[in-house]
């Protein structure tokens, strides 16, 4: 028996909304791990916040970079199916 032919332009469609929907969990996620760590080294070498704040600008420019990954990303997939 042969195998259903599958549409590409679905599964494209749900790989650019699943690529996009990480954007969101990245920017949340990496900020909150960056102070977790930066707080808990705070806690350990006993400089509060100065850790903590610089957890949080690493994981903020984390999330931004690799925001910028995944749009830039997206954009060659675009351009490709064009």
């Amino acid at each position: 028996m042969s195998e259903p032919r599958r549409d590409p332009s679905k599964s494209s469609g749900l790989r650019s909304a699943g690529m996009l929907l990480a954007i969101p969990t990245l920017l949340i996620v990496a900020p909150l791990l960056g102070g977790w760590i930066g707080s808990w080294l705070d806690r350990r070498f006993k400089s509060s916040p100065w850790l903590l704040i610089l957890g949080l600008i690493l994981g903020f420019a984390a999330a931004g970079r690799e925001t910028f990954q995944i749009y830039r990303r997206y954009m060659d997939e675009q351009e490709g199916e064009d």
